[in-house]
């Protein structure tokens, strides 16, 4: 993936190791909880997503290079629809501050070019009731319902 200009001047591009101490965790933490996290842990788990190869970690950092933005597309490959892929957009996340600028629609649209690019037939996105008119805003719209089992 190449990196995309996005609209404040931010880039966006595929996560790497050095972003987790440089304001991924912390753009993060804005969505859940990290349950303490640490740095060296955060980047085994990014090679890891790397290496099972359906993750992409997507940020957007800033111009000194900070990041402000992240989002994750999961590429599902399926049996139905002739064995096609589905990308499932996951937890976009937007530094406090940073709201408002194109942060998040940068990513999104990243991702879903993304998916595009890996032959995805659709992609999916599971959001809170007051973020469907945002999303749907960006192309999304609101499809099946989504159900939640905590394990």
């Amino acid at each position: 993936m190449k990196p995309a200009a996005g609209a404040e001047g931010f880039e966006v591009r595929e996560a790497r190791p050095a972003d987790i101490a440089n304001g991924l965790l912390e753009t993060l933490g804005h969505l859940s909880d990290l349950e303490g996290i640490t740095a060296a842990e955060g980047r085994a788990v990014l090679r890891e997503m790397k290496r099972a190869g359906i993750y992409r970690l997507l940020v957007a950092c800033s111009k000194d290079g900070s990041v402000v933005g992240a989002t994750t597309l999961l590429v599902e490959r399926k049996l139905i629809h002739r064995g096609g892929r589905v990308g499932h957009v996951e937890d976009v996340a937007v530094r406090v501050g940073f709201e408002g600028k194109g942060v998040g629609r940068s990513l999104v649209e990243a991702a879903v070019e993304a998916a595009r690019d890996q032959g995805c037939y659709k992609c999916v996105l599971d959001c809170r009731e007051g973020l469907v008119g945002y999303y749907g805003r960006l192309g999304f719209r609101r499809h099946d319902v989504g159900m939640r089992l905590d394990l």
